[in-house]
């Protein structure tokens, strides 16, 4: 299979799965989100503003599946490039559970407590 196929099958089967750009030595990595969302329009004005002379190109697509870290790149890398690759990944996963969860839990207070609200009453009945 070509990079293009195995990097789709990965995005498309992966429940998080970002493509990652970075330099030769992968010290300077961005992450761009491919699942469960895509990443909207501020988020890509936000990444092209801190793109400029930084010498990033793209270096593959990393993704979650189950509960094991997947990776595919465009090209061979340098072990301890892939090591500052998956760490970054691993705090990518970390930021994102911690903040989406806390998220989550105001979501669903709200959500419940406009259920109960709209319950009727029979009391009032």
């Amino acid at each position: 299979m070509s990079y293009s196929e195995t990097s789709a099958h990965l995005a498309l089967n992966s429940s998080i799965a970002v493509m990652v750009f970075g330099n030769a030595e992968g010290t300077d990595l961005e992450m761009l989100m491919l699942r469960p969302r895509q990443a909207d329009s501020s988020e890509l004005a936000e990444l092209a503003d801190r793109w400029p002379g930084r010498g990033l190109r793209s270096l593959g697509v990393m993704g979650l599946c189950e509960a094991s870290p997947r990776f595919v790149f465009k090209e061979p890398l340098k072990p301890e490039v892939i090591s500052r690759l998956a760490d970054a990944f691993l705090a990518y996963l970390h930021a994102l559970f911690c903040d989406s969860l806390d998220a989550q839990r105001r979501e669903t207070e709200i959500r419940e407590l406009r259920r109960l609200w709209s319950l009727n009453d029979p009391r009032m009945a």
